[in-house]
């Protein structure tokens, strides 16, 4: 092989040991046959184990090098367990009844705190003059294909003021009674979520709907007094003492069962009319004088995720997912309702490492995947986006804590809906705990529910280009894009269903080995 002159100039001295390295690579690949997984490297000193197996109860082969070994792999122990409490802290909040002969009944309803405005938008002339005020509405924020079940159907909600500030250890369970009074509501208000009166044209470019309320006037007016007397107006500046002035709303269904609707933002807003002259000069010296209607309105209160909100979440599953429970059919539901406990075959994945004979090895990763089944409905509920697989005696307080998984003590997979299969492809960390540490039984019991997973995304880019790269005249650059799980709270953004297929769960375990001379 001989080199162009440029680059052999700028190669020089250096032109010798490259082609040597050239020349090996070459020799090198010349002389690979390819080996598959499992096959020895270095001279049948090194090699990659990949373990991939169905828990399902039967006899199956693994591979050391060209030796095969029959494992028995029994089928994964699990329960599916009917739990009524839920943690639905939220910063979206589910709203209306549904009931469907495949999920069963949900009845949603919301308390929510309040964010106050600091400043209120509201010119001083519009202060100054109460008159000017004309109404105020409370706003529910639907985005667009936030619902589950029929847009048509008819709904009512009434909304009603808390008289006594909402307990920070809420749950679905919790009863709103004694917390506001049933008498006197703020408003009541009758919809549907139906798009089908808009224009084609506004309807594309709507990403919302809107419920509107109406507020009394009374309120309005109580509003902008408290804001502008200064023995009140220290109230808005803080969440704290707001709270003790306005303690938060409660909103319940009152009427319709076809469709629940997820509330993405909860806003008050004041409404106020003015009017101001416009004069205009004539050509003929004189002028003319109109008076023109201003019109504007001010958000004062809002939901926020720094401020307590929580659903209010009764789900009775129904007939068709009790009995295939009582079948010890793997169930998972949302909001609330089935979860599944298992244990992991962590012991047995450990005795298959141990068992190799290495006296070096190298663990590259263990994934566990899981199918999933969807249950045919009419309500377009299907499996969670995401499930949560904590280990049991870590599960409350991770809730508890907001944690995060990692990948050791929790985990979360993705579904994909073309593969019908969760995967929980990062558990290095989690069998490596086990081989170095030992196994107790708390570490291989674990329990799954749907989760809602926020992630946050870092973009990177670099110059690949090497030394040898610039000498040969060229050089390439690259960008990649990391993920990183910020939130993980139980799903009740929307309710969901699915039939895990815990007898066709497999690990893939993969692995270096080498015997040592």
């Amino acid at each position: 092989m001989t080199l162009p002159d440029p680059i052999r100039k700028r190669l020089g001295l250096l032109a010798a040991p490259f082609m040597t390295i050239a020349a090996g690579a070459i020799l090198l690949s010349c002389e690979d046959q390819t080996p598959t997984v499992g096959s020895a490297l270095a001279s049948g000193e090194v090699q990659i184990a990949l373990d991939s197996l169905i828990w399902n109860g039967t006899m199956q082969s693994i591979y050391r090098g060209d030796q095969e070994k029959k494992v028995e792999c029994p089928k994964i122990n699990y329960t599916t367990v009917y739990d009524e409490a839920v943690d639905t802290r939220s910063t979206t909040n589910l709203l209306g009844r549904i009931s469907v002969p495949e999920y069963g009944d949900l009845n949603c309803s919301f308390v929510s705190r309040l964010m106050c405005t600091t400043k209120l938008d509201i010119p001083d002339s519009i202060i100054n003059k109460p008159e000017r005020i004309d109404s105020m509405k409370l706003i529910l924020t639907v985005p667009r294909g936030a619902l589950t079940g029929d847009s048509l159907a008819p709904q009512q909600l009434r909304v009603f003021r808390l008289t006594k500030s909402l307990p920070s250890d809420i749950d679905n369970r919790f009863d709103p009674t004694g917390y506001y009074d049933p008498s006197d509501p703020l408003g009541t208000r009758s919809f549907t979520l139906s798009a089908l009166g808009m224009s084609d044209s506004l309807y594309t470019h709507r990403t919302y709907v809107d419920i509107s309320i109406p507020m009394s006037k009374e309120m309005a007016l109580q509003t902008v007094e408290a804001y502008t007397n200064p023995a009140t107006s220290g109230i808005f500046e803080w969440p704290q003492t707001f709270e003790q002035y306005f303690h938060g709303i409660y909103v319940e269904p009152t009427f319709g069962r076809g469709c629940v609707a997820n509330i993405a933002y909860t806003d008050f807003v004041i409404y106020y009319h003015y009017f101001t002259p416009k004069t205009t000069e004539n050509s003929d010296g004189t002028s003319t004088t109109v008076i023109e209607t201003k019109v504007g309105g001010a958000g004062v209160f809002a939901s926020s995720p720094i401020v307590l909100s929580s659903n209010n979440v009764t789900y009775r599953p129904s007939s068709l997912l009790n009995t295939l429970a009582a079948e010890n059919q793997a169930i998972i539901t949302s909001p609330g309702g089935y979860k599944v406990n298992f244990r992991f075959p962590g012991r047995e994945l450990v005795d298959l490492y141990l068992d190799s004979q290495s006296k070096m090895a190298v663990v590259s990763n263990l994934k566990f995947s899981i199918p999933a089944e969807e249950i045919q409905n009419d309500y377009g509920i299907t499996p969670p986006p995401y499930l949560l697989m904590v280990k049991t005696s870590k599960l409350s307080e991770f809730l508890a804590s907001n944690s995060l998984p990692d990948n050791k003590d929790s985990f979360y997979a993705a579904y994909s809906s073309s593969e019908q299969l969760y995967s929980f492809s990062s558990m290095r960390s989690y069998i490596l705990d086990l081989i170095q540490n030992g196994i107790k039984d708390e570490d291989l019991d674990f329990t799954i529910i749907p989760a809602n997973i926020e992630f946050e995304t870092n973009e990177s880019s670099y110059d690949s280009s090497s030394y040898y790269s610039w000498l040969l005249g060229y050089s390439s650059s690259s960008s990649s894009s990391t993920s990183y799980p910020t939130k993980c709270t139980p799903y009740i953004a929307k309710p969901s269903m699915c039939r895990l297929k815990m007898d066709e769960a497999q690990t893939v375990f993969s692995y270096s080995l080498q015997q040592m001379r």
